[in-house]
């Protein structure tokens, strides 16, 4: 994640380059968001922390959430996307009908009806696009816990004393071997499954050190393989 914190932004960056004058808007939004979010997320790495470190965590925390709601309409849940699309469906069949039903729209040329198609698609994928983002939100941990970030340096020192990436790792092993399990009296087999797992580390653990031990004090000889084997 770190390194991925390196190269987000260029890459990014690079991805956006060059927006038409209806993207220009939301595309410096986003970048200035992803930019606050990763830089918030590089110096909570530190090691070390002074009041100026933290205020410029606390400074690039309220940028992304003043740029964060270009990502909204990507916040929507299932339920609001199907409301969505069923939301388009009835605005298309509504524009259409109110179409038909004008007594001059036969009199158009097929480039005014394309033209005026093409409008209606426009509002329509407008107001859709604005829905998503009124029925979505950022109201999730992972977000929430941002907030804290600073208080908790403050309090206790840097975010790494507290990592859970090894308590994770753990239970990787422990997931993985539920999963093997038939699911009746899956403890003992969870148990079972992890202590058979570390016994074979610890069996290559051996095979490797004693390989080394022998390669170590294997003398440098030009004997023949022969020799070597029946007196190693």
């Amino acid at each position: 994640m770190k390194a991925l914190g390196c190269v987000i932004v260029p890459v990014f960056a690079v991805t956006l380059l060059n927006p038409s004058a209806s993207q220009r808007i939301p595309f410096t939004e986003a970048l200035l968001c992803v930019k606050n979010l990763v830089y918030f997320h590089l110096m909570a790495q530190y090691q070390y922390h002074t009041e100026a470190t933290i205020e410029y965590m606390e400074n690039y925390l309220e940028g992304l959430h003043r740029h964060k709601d270009v990502f909204s309409r990507f916040r929507a849940s299932k339920s609001t996307k199907k409301v969505s699309e069923a939301l388009k469906k009835q605005l298309t069949l509504d524009r259409q009908e109110e179409r038909e039903s004008d007594p001059a729209w036969n009199n158009f040329s097929v480039a005014a009806k394309c033209h005026r198609v093409d409008e209606e698609k426009t509002h329509i994928e407008s107001e859709i696009a604005q829905h998503l983002v009124d029925e979505s939100d950022f109201n999730f941990v992972e977000i929430h816990l941002l907030n804290h970030f600073s208080d908790h340096i403050r309090e206790l020192g840097n975010i790494l004393d507290v990592s859970s990436e090894l308590t994770e790792k753990a239970m990787m092993d422990l997931k993985q071997a539920y999963q093997q399990s038939n699911r009746h009296e899956a403890a003992f087999q969870i148990l079972r499954t992890k202590a058979r797992k570390e016994v074979f580390q610890y069996r290559e653990l051996n095979a490797n050190a004693a390989k080394q031990h022998c390669n170590d004090d294997m003398p440098v000889t030009k004997a023949p393989i022969k020799r070597m084997m029946k007196n190693p």
